[in-house]
């Protein structure tokens, strides 16, 4: 008995200091798509790329009116034409609707292209400031807020990551 209160002893010498210094853990979560949505380098970013598609869109637009002005007008005169001619304006159709498509297709792929090269941009920007904060606060783990199953809104740093992002492009 006297050498297991012996050993115990021991283990509580040693393991004591051992527990004092160490580290307490300070754990956070961040939302990257709300600092991306909120932040006022998101929301510059999506009204730049709206600004700069509304053009491109309302060019889309008008060929969709234009097939459809000559879908109609395939409709009401097509049993006037000869067959000549009405081969002409179906093949002129099938043409523009083909040329439509591929305009389509283009403009989305183009939008796509240029809303992930803004998206990657700032998200590389945000995770550097969640990194510095991290470093800044002695946090011990930063993690993605949707990677987690659940989180405390006390440990929620968003809001601070915008605030600090926002202030960063000031000066």
């Amino acid at each position: 008995m006297k050498y297991l209160f012996k050993v115990f002893t021991l283990i509580l010498i040693i393991a004591i200091p051992q527990m004092a210094n160490a580290e307490t853990s300070k754990i956070g979560v961040v939302d990257l798509q709300k600092v991306l949505n909120e932040s006022l380098k998101g929301k510059e970013a999506v009204k730049l790329l709206e600004v700069e598609f509304e053009k491109k869109k309302k060019e889309l637009n008008a060929k969709e009116d234009d097939i459809k002005k000559l879908e109609e007008e395939i409709t009401k005169r097509g049993s006037l034409w000869s067959e000549k001619v009405k081969q002409e304006k179906e093949e002129e159709y099938d043409k523009k609707v083909k040329e439509y498509r591929r305009h389509q297709t283009d403009l989305k792929d183009e939008f796509q292209r240029k809303n992930k090269n803004f998206t990657d941009k700032i998200l590389s920007d945000i995770i550097e400031l969640v990194r510095t904060v991290g470093e800044e606060e002695k946090f011990s783990l930063i993690m993605e807020r949707q990677n987690a199953i659940f989180t405390s809104s006390a440990i929620d740093i968003t809001d601070k990551v915008i605030k600090l992002y926002n202030g960063k492009g000031k000066g």
